[in-house]
């Protein structure tokens, strides 16, 4: 009996806590009304959706990696290539292939650029008086200050 007790007290605190506790979209919200609680404008958050800020977003990233691979391929095609070219049709050839690889290189920077979580941003906030502008909010990383 005394277990039986035990179990159900512990399970009602894991209720307790777990209900009395803010999704990340309600704690952005939060603070959001907070900064216009002394506003006379009202804000509807229906459509709102909070989404996650990355330093380069993980598709730019991947996508500069498979550009550059692309490069890659493409500039050791040129160089074997460009031995059977008149001297006029090589010096084009070149000016491409300096061309593509400047662009190598720019994307070799980008690729040193990991990915990385820098905060959250709450987007789609209209305004109830029915004008169609929408507000954007972005907030550090554990959601507890609106940043700029």
């Amino acid at each position: 009996m005394k277990r039986i007790y035990s179990y159900c007290s512990v399970l009602l605190l894991v209720l307790i806590v777990s209900c009395g506790k803010k999704t990340a979209k309600e704690r952005a919200i939060a603070l959001v009304e907070k900064q216009y609680e002394n506003s006379n404008q009202k804000l509807d958050f229906e459509q709102a959706t909070l989404d996650s800020l990355y330093n380069i977003s993980p598709e730019a990233y991947a996508d500069s990696l498979a550009k550059g691979h692309e490069l890659d391929s493409t500039l050791a095609v040129l160089e074997t290539e460009i031995e059977h070219f008149s001297q006029a049709e090589s010096d084009s050839v070149g000016l491409i292939s300096a061309k593509l690889t400047k662009e190598r290189y720019r994307l070799l920077e980008l690729a040193k650029t990991k990915p990385a979580f820098v905060g959250w941003k709450l987007s789609g906030i209209k305004s109830e008086d029915g004008k169609s502008e929408e507000f954007n909010f972005k907030f550090d990383k554990e959601i507890t200050r609106i940043v700029e």
